[in-house]
């Protein structure tokens, strides 16, 4: 996974305000690190980049995420933990922020702060964001001030007092394909290769021993260079004007001139979680509000509390302590109907006079809802975040260890908060839609009910979602320039319901996966599947010849078997995966190496070296032999696949989107179909102007796919070639003898016409191989003409050309309803007992991630490796010692 750029911001101020936390400093350092590095490594990198920061003690991280764009608003995380620091990863990777803010809090000792007086300091000349090369003003995504104030008569150094300006950071709040699922410029798609190491399409296999730690740069080995910027003398201070002059009371802009007669909008009588003190005359919009505010003063103040009357015009509260320790606290809020039906504490008796008793891990008044208030703005960030790290952040916040139920609770009550309940979420369904096909026209979206039935008779106007399939018009002009390969798969959801997700994913020229078809159905069987890729060639390829490659699902191959000749040679060239074909295998004949052999048969591009290796696994096992016999060749082997792959020989495409997909398969369903729009439309927009922008800079092919065509063109020279034909089409292409290396001369057939080599290359992968563009080179053409026209950047600016237009806010979403009531479907709810599980059973097919990177396997009680638990002699006495 790439580095993480962050600015760590130090001596200097850290501050709240009507927008959140902020951090005041003019001091700064630009650093990278790693999405795994531990805590220790990332405290001890900070102190090594901020000068003296090495005879400091580092007291407090703190990390500033943006929560919302209007108003902007911060929250802040206290980095001491582990668990903190994969939280903040998680946040800022689903946060879509290209910068991680942190502020470095360091305990000084008197005798230093004294020997600060006698150093001067730089004028503030440059942002934090100059160091990663982005400009101040162009970049939209960047609000810089630099409206520093200056008193001409400068104290002893106190960054509080001379520097007042701060700098915002506001990121993308749309919603990104995951890193994880997506192949970046740098880093491409991945496919398994014969010895179960992924290649890419062109590529080598990776080195497994091949160091991927980006942590060391260049920033490391020079700390002060990265403070470039802030190396001036004290002279090139600019005009200060006096204090005076500068001075604003803030909190008077807020106080309304006529009281009775308010603006429209926010009041002033929000309670944030930061706010733990109560007093006389105190309003709330609403009781849950004044709830929220008692416990969370209860909770700062280490007190208990119960409630001893509540109604719909009255709350009063009580301490606990009242009888046993005579405390005379007391909260009393009622309704004020003169006041426009809002919540005011009219009684307070306080402070406590009580005493705490006994020492507690946890907290009463630390409930659910408390906890989703806190955890709000981290699930908003990143669905994805784990219960583990949300159980660090809350104590981090509150000093209190809260129960893994009651911040799972927690969790449950923010995500219905973001996204609405799950069972609302399916008669919110018909209003997204509607609204989708009035901002964006074309849309598809084909939504299948049922009747409901209470009591053995039916509802009338009341429906049971049965089935949803939705596409777009981008997506359906994106794929006729796209590989015309379709990649399908499904994934499970583990919200309140258990429906499968169905994909269909395809790739662009430059390697970029793209999904272009969604399908929520009540699970992977053969009606479904059916559903599913009728929609598929009604839409996208009715007049088109594709590869459809998939899995070897029972419900999948009886769904083709039942279409028909519509999914059959020449209309559909159905594709297996290989490596569920190999995983198949092994779950049969639990033969590690045969199953090698048989991803090694899968990727071989020639027939008679398939052949030597299909009598190598008859000898081995000759009731394999006969199995594997029973698939087609065609259906999941290269050397007699037709080149209708593309080298594409998994269904990785859509393994890498169920990945990215897998923070939002808990959420409810219409936050899933808005996740998709949004999405793609960062998709889009993002692959879209990286195409365009190569294309207007003269680029024919994007520089990744140039840079795997090179070597191509330098293994050509030298070979000699012998044309065959009148028409220079055929040639006999030989290969340099190398007996040093112990190459013998080889010769190959080259046929340019049909776009065909001995070797396999050519017509497997859609790209010359060195023996065509030899012959190229001998009949004076252009080897560039041979390439597949999908790979060129003007078909990939086509992909593109359409984009997804913004959809406004959300109260233009909700009309009034005219459709039916739309209830879920009892059948697949799931079981209240226990928790879904979110992720995937690793099986055979996992194996080669193991093996490709050298991890050995690990005693599940020691974690040594030599031997398994099974093989464990006791667990008193360890195998190792003596």
């Amino acid at each position: 996974m790439a580095p993480i750029s962050a600015i760590v911001y130090f001596d200097g101020d850290y501050t709240g305000d009507d927008c959140g936390e902020n951090f005041e400093s003019r001091n700064f350092v630009s650093m990278k690190f790693i999405p795994r590095i531990a805590i220790a490594a990332l405290f001890s990198k900070i102190k090594r980049l901020v000068p003296s920061g090495n005879t400091k003690t580092l007291k407090t991280l703190y990390y500033r995420f943006q929560t919302s764009m209007v108003p902007v608003s911060y929250a802040t995380m206290t980095i001491q933990t582990q668990e903190d620091v994969e939280a903040m990863v998680d946040t800022h990777h689903g946060n879509g922020s290209d910068i991680c803010e942190l502020y470095a809090d360091f305990q000084i000792s008197s005798s230093e702060k004294d020997s600060y007086q006698d150093f001067s300091f730089p004028p503030y000349s440059a942002t934090p964001y100059d160091n990663f090369g982005f400009p101040s003003f162009s970049n939209p995504s960047f609000q810089h001030f630099e409206h520093a104030s200056f008193d001409l008569n400068i104290p002893p150094y106190d960054n509080r007092q001379e520097f007042s300006g701060q700098t915002t950071f506001q990121s993308d709040p749309t919603l990104t394909l995951d890193d994880q699922g997506y192949s970046s410029p740098e880093e491409p798609i991945q496919e398994l290769g014969p010895d179960g190491s992924e290649i890419g399409l062109f590529t080598t296999p990776i080195d497994a021993d091949a160091d991927v730690d980006s942590d060391s740069s260049n920033e490391d080995d020079n700390p002060q260079q990265e403070q470039h910027h802030a190396s001036t003398s004290i002279a090139q201070l600019p005009y200060q004007p006096p204090s005076h002059m500068y001075n604003i009371d803030m909190d008077a802009l807020h106080v309304a001139e006529f009281p009775d007669m308010p603006n429209l909008g926010f009041t002033g009588s929000y309670v944030g979680l930061n706010d733990s003190e109560l007093w006389i005359g105190m309003q709330f919009e609403s009781i849950d509000q004044a709830k929220t505010a008692i416990k969370l003063y209860n909770i700062r103040k280490s007190v208990h509390s119960k409630v001893t009357y509540s109604n719909s015009e009255k709350y009063v509260c009580e301490c606990t302590q009242k009888i046993s320790q005579g405390c005379k606290w007391k909260v009393r809020v009622s309704k004020k109907k003169r006041k426009q039906n809002a919540w005011e504490l009219s009684v307070y008796n306080g402070p406590h006079t009580c005493c705490a008793v006994g020492h507690r891990q946890d907290h009463p008044n630390l409930d659910s809802t408390i906890i989703s208030l806190t955890v709000q703005p981290i699930v908003q960030a990143s669905p994805k975040v784990t219960v583990a790290a949300l159980m660090g952040h809350v104590r981090s916040v509150f000093h209190y260890e809260p129960e893994y139920k009651k911040t799972w609770r927690g969790k449950d009550k923010a995500i219905r908060k973001l996204h609405g309940d799950w069972d609302a979420s399916y008669n919110d369904l018909p209003a997204w839609i509607n609204i989708m096909q009035k901002y964006n026209p074309g849309t598809i979206a084909d939504l299948e009910t049922l009747p409901s039935y209470r009591n053995d008779r039916v509802v009338q106007e009341v429906r049971q979602f049965h089935r949803l399939f939705w596409t777009f018009p981008q997506c359906i002009n994106a794929f006729k320039s796209c590989k015309p390969i379709i990649q399908v798969d499904g994934t499970f959801l583990y919200g309140r319901y258990k429906q499968v997700l169905l994909l269909a994913v395809v790739q662009d020229g430059n390697r970029k996966t793209i999904p272009i078809a969604f399908a929520l159905v009540p699970r992977e069987d053969t009606d479904s599947c059916k559903f599913f890729l009728k929609k598929l060639r009604q839409y996208f390829f009715r007049n088109k010849r594709v590869c459809l490659i998939s899995d070897r699902g029972p419900g999948l191959l009886s769904a083709i078997e039942i279409l028909g000749s519509r999914f059959r040679s020449p209309n559909v060239e159905h594709r297996f995966c290989l490596r569920h074909v190999a995983s198949n295998y092994h779950g049969r004949y639990k033969k590690d190496s045969e199953r090698k052999l048989i991803l090694r048969m899968g990727y071989e591009l020639l027939p008679n070296k398939f052949e030597d290796m299909l009598e190598e696994l008859k000898e081995k096992n000759n009731e394999g032999y006969n199995y594997i016999m029973g698939i087609p060749k065609e259906k999941w082997t290269n050397a007699y696949d037709g080149g209708f792959r593309y080298g594409h020989m998994t269904t990785n495409l859509a393994e890498a989107i169920n990945s990215s997909l897998k923070g939002i398969r808990n959420l409810p369903i219409t936050a899933i179909v808005k996740a998709t729009y949004f999405r793609l439309g960062k998709l889009f927009a993002t692959l879209g102007k990286e195409s365009f922008n190569l294309r207007d800079a003269g680029h024919i092919f994007h520089p990744r796919f140039q840079k795997e065509l090179q070597p191509m063109v330098n293994k050509s020279n030298g070979l000699y070639v012998l044309p065959m034909s009148r028409s220079g089409t055929v040639f006999r292409v030989t290969e340099i003898p190398r007996p040093l290396q112990g190459y013998d001369p080889t010769s190959y057939r080259v046929n340019l016409e049909e776009k065909w080599c001995d070797c396999g290359y050519f017509q497997a992968l859609k790209s010359p191989c060195q023996h065509a563009i030899a012959a190229c080179n001998n009949c004076r053409r252009d080897y560039k003409s041979l390439v597949d026209p999908v790979y060129f950047l003007h078909s990939v600016c086509k992909v593109y050309e359409m984009e997804f237009p913004a959809i406004g806010s959300e109260t233009e979403w909700h009309s009034n309803q005219t459709w039916p009531t739309i209830l879920p479907d009892p059948q697949v709810r799931m079981d209240k007992s226990g928790r879904p599980n979110s992720t995937r059973i690793h099986n055979a097919m996992d194996m080669p991630q193991r093996e490709r990177t050298g991890q050995p396997k690990f005693c599940g009680h020691c974690r040594r490796p030599g031997h398994t638990i099974r093989k464990f002699p006791s667990r008193t006495q360890h195998p190792h010692d003596p």
